[in-house]
């Protein structure tokens, strides 16, 4: 349960076997690259490398589409699933999918659709156009066949009060038909004497009439028919399409594992980024646990030719800040460090956290939840997700986190007697009437948590051999807690001797406070003022203290919201209650569930950070990065996983 010992190791093999080293060492999934001095790329420049991502990246863009465009048909049963592989396994699954090609037929496809669609709109638009003018009974080329006459069609803006139509009609010299009328024009035919042309036009203008002729080679009602017909065959290529996709859906499992494929492909050239390369050899240098070195020899010994070589780096003149983090806890302690990780990673050098705060966080979201119906619901749910669902392992993470999280839930639920708000006969406390003693009991978890913190502190400088610190930073503020502890034990008892002993242990620790500080100090008449400086920071202990009390408001908060919305709806008339009621208490619930919830865990985090954390921990380690598959739709199966 500490921080992962991490060792780094320079890999060299033939220069033609660099893809193997890089793909063994990404099936590994535990060896973080890291940059050699001096590096040379071989006959590959990073430009090529950098290009070569960008490809890839582009694939990924396309398969990113295709995934979009097929998944609307495809059954969530198939891209919900989750697959468990071998890296053989998976390469075999590649050539299969390369074979198929889903991404070419799918973007084929969907070029198709696209067109076939854009037709059908141009198509649309020219329909409401022929229908639109579907009684016009001549074309322009027909005006030819009048000799006396002249026409001209076109349309009339639209008018309020018709001024434009009725100056129009007004003419005696001038015949006008209507062909179709709407919001914002109207369709006309104006006929005139084939002499009085130049006139008509002049007039026309002045009424702002524009002149149309329909561009086709049929009458409207004639070209109405054949766009009809047209519009059918393109329907009909739209369904032909969709059923094609219908099939393909069935093989939408290639886009991901395409997906999986390209990307780690781009890790692999990302990697190679890093290789030292001479005319016949490469070297790959980088972290891994020393715990799984051996298990690495085993897998390049299966993998790479018999010449190549695995060395330690003498790391002991590497600044701690490139060494990176790894956590290695208890699977019971291991979804915390979800919660470690949102803080900070520890430095590679310092203790991790974690064990230390996951008892005190599951029993403080335990506390402000409280309530057995809650966390029974919560036991159920996860532990239906983790048996049942398939997930990522970051997601089979936090739902871990939240199962565990559920047992001390329900044990406070019996502790304060508490079922959906309802109260039960039984309880050692309860949320309505003893609040004092609740307070009173958070206090005592907020004294007990910080003088955790200060003893694990108190340790860490001891090991350190820095015992000036020991004493200033640790062992005097645990004899000062301990101190005031002692004095409110004598105001309650009524025991004289224990306020006296309190008020020496009180007085022998702020001593040793300023006399540890001065004994750290270069400067020991500065260190004199630093020390009696620091016990002014006493008076942070009261907020400390005091922000405990949240364990008790929150928990009294939901108990009671709970038991407000109970009381609500038992106030409705019977009929009512057993209709109208029950969806109502189930939303109720359900809100104050989740806002339980979330009060809880954000309020159960900030205690840790800020009065937990501040005790001894300080963070600021790097993440431990490994050469990795994606894993987003598969889990890999390594080898000594299949041992």
């Amino acid at each position: 349960m500490a921080v992962s010992k991490m060792q780094k190791l320079l890999i060299l093999t033939d220069y033609q076997t660099r893809g193997e080293l890089l793909k063994s060492v990404q099936e590994f999934q535990a060896f973080e690259p890291a940059a050699v001095e001096d590096m040379r790329c071989g006959d590959k420049t990073l430009s090529e490398l950098t290009t070569q991502i960008q490809s890839l990246e582009t694939e990924l863009a396309q398969v990113a589409q295709a995934q979009t465009y097929l998944k609307a048909v495809t059954p969530k049963k198939i891209w919900s699933d989750r697959f468990h592989l071998t890296a053989q396994a998976f390469a075999k699954k590649m050539t299969e999918v390369k074979e198929r090609d889903l991404l070419g037929q799918v973007l084929a496809l969907q070029q198709k659709s696209g067109l076939v669609q854009k037709q059908l709109d141009d198509l649309d638009e020219n329909i409401e156009l022929a229908n639109k003018w579907k009684t016009l009974s001549f074309l322009k080329k027909d005006r030819r066949a009048l000799k006396a006459t002249y026409a001209i069609i076109g349309t009339l803006p639209e008018d309020p009060n018709q001024e434009k139509l009725s100056q129009l009609l007004a003419r005696d010299d001038f015949y006008v038909e209507r062909l179709f009328q709407n919001d914002l024009e109207q369709g006309l035919v104006v006929y005139a004497n084939r002499a009085a042309k130049h006139e008509l036009k002049e007039f026309l203008d002045t009424l702002h009439f524009d002149q149309f002729d329909f561009p086709f080679g049929k009458l409207p009602a004639e070209q109405l028919k054949d766009f009809k017909i047209e519009r059918s065959k393109l329907l009909d290529e739209q369904k032909a399409v969709a059923a094609k996709l219908r099939v393909l859906s069935q093989d939408y499992a290639d886009l991901m594992f395409l997906e999986e494929d390209l990307y780690n492909q781009k890790e692999r050239l990302r990697a190679e980024q890093l290789l030292a390369s001479g005319q016949e050899l490469v070297g790959l240098s980088g972290w891994v646990r020393e715990e799984d070195i051996s298990h690495l020899k085993e897998l390049l010994a299966e993998t790479l030719p018999s010449g190549s070589y695995i060395s330690l780096v003498d790391d002991t003149e590497v600044p701690e800040k490139e060494i990176p983090t790894q956590l290695s806890n208890h699977p019971l302690v291991e979804p915390f460090e979800l919660l470690t990780e949102m803080y900070s990673l520890p430095k590679y050098s310092e203790v991790d956290p974690t064990p230390y705060m996951a008892p005190f966080y599951a029993v403080f979201f335990g506390m402000m939840v409280a309530d057995i119906g809650y966390g029974l619901l919560m036991l159920l749910g996860t532990g239906y997700a983790l048996t049942r669902m398939k997930q990522s392992k970051g997601m089979r993470k936090n739902m871990k986190l939240f199962h565990i999280l559920s047992y001390p839930t329900i044990l406070w639920g019996v502790f304060f007697g508490s079922f959906f708000g309802i109260e039960l006969p039984f309880h050692v406390l309860s949320t309505s009437t003893d609040v004092i003693s609740i307070l009173i009991l958070s206090v005592v978890f907020g004294f007990i948590q910080l003088m955790f913190g200060l003893a694990i502190n108190t340790g860490l400088q001891i090991k350190a051999k820095d015992y000036p610190a020991a004493v200033s930073d640790g062992i005097g503020w645990l004899g000062l807690l301990v101190g005031v502890i002692l004095l409110v034990l004598q105001s309650v008892t009524g025991q004289a001797i224990l306020g006296e002993v309190g008020k020496w242990v009180l007085i022998v620790n702020a001593v040793l406070i300023v006399l540890g500080t001065a004994a750290g100090a270069k400067n020991k008449f500065l260190g004199l003022g630093s020390g009696l400086y620091k016990l002014y920071g006493a008076t942070s202990y009261i907020g400390d203290v005091a922000s405990y009390t949240r364990l008790m408001a929150l928990c009294v908060s939901g108990a009671s919201i709970a038991s407000s919305f109970n009381m609500v709806v038992g106030l409705l008339p019977p009929l009512a209650r057993f209709s109208v009621g029950i969806p109502l208490i189930l939303a109720l619930q359900a809100l104050n569930l989740g806002m339980s919830l979330l009060g809880a865990y954000v309020h159960a985090i900030r205690l840790q950070f800020v009065e937990f954390f501040g005790k001894f921990y300080e963070g600021g380690g790097r993440a431990f990065k490994p050469l990795k598959t994606y894993e987003k739709y598969t889990d890999l199966k390594t080898r000594k996983m299949e041992k």
